[in-house]
């Protein structure tokens, strides 16, 4: 079980270079380094595969609606807990081995499709299993205000004209004013996509507000 300590320490905000835009789903997100979720662990748990462990599926090539392949793998996240279980691996499936000293496992896919470069299939794995592995962290806290649209890459955008409040109005900024609000008021997605697909993230905010503003009426 996770102590008090354990759960306060992984979910430590992170510095601003560990924050990336995130463009692989169509639009801008943000998103933590790689390196900064092992470091977090490494620091939390201890070196991994003394503190924390994972395993994953094998890689399956999975066709894309693109036409494109996307590499996929499965990964589990173990940190040590002398109350839990055995360590899981992959043999034909997930098993446990016998034993305690290991958390539940926490599952979480991962996936991304070959770039260009030397190793584009190899690169592509590596970034499935890291992809699995930070979606897995995030579980345990890791990275949380990040993944809920509370921190943003600043970066990118412009500042929001007129509120004086220093934040920046880009792509990130607009997804969650949509998740968060403009959604559950009925703002359909096709109207935010075209808004989106405009690239200026400052008017595009300005546009969805006033359409949540219009829809609570």
């Amino acid at each position: 079980m996770l102590t008090q300590e354990q759960v306060q320490a992984l979910k430590e905000p992170f510095p601003a270079e560990a924050l990336k835009a995130d463009t692989s789903r169509g639009f801008e997100l943000t998103s933590i380094r790689a390196a900064y979720v092992i470091e977090r662990l490494n620091d939390v748990f201890g070196p991994c595969g003394t503190g924390w462990r994972y395993a994953h599926s094998p890689f399956d090539d999975v066709p894309t609606d693109n036409g494109r392949l996307e590499v996929v793998t499965e990964v589990a996240l173990q940190y040590r807990d002398e109350e839990g279980c055995g360590r899981v691996t992959w043999r034909d499936g997930w098993d446990y081995d016998s034993g305690q000293g290991w958390s539940e496992p926490i599952f979480a896919c991962g996936g991304k499709g070959p770039g260009r470069g030397g190793a584009p299939v190899t690169d592509a794995r590596k970034s499935a299993v890291t992809d699995g592995l930070t979606k897995a962290a995030s579980m345990i806290g890791v990275g949380h205000r990040v993944f809920k649209g509370l921190v943003l890459d600043r970066g990118n955008g412009r500042s929001r004209g007129g509120n004086g409040s220093g934040q920046k109005d880009n792509a990130t900024a607009f997804w969650t004013l949509y998740n968060e609000q403009a959604k559950p008021h009925g703002v359909p997605m096709s109207k935010a996509r075209k808004l989106a697909n405009n690239g200026d993230w400052a008017k595009a905010c300005e546009t969805l507000r006033s359409l949540i503003a219009d829809a609570r009426d």
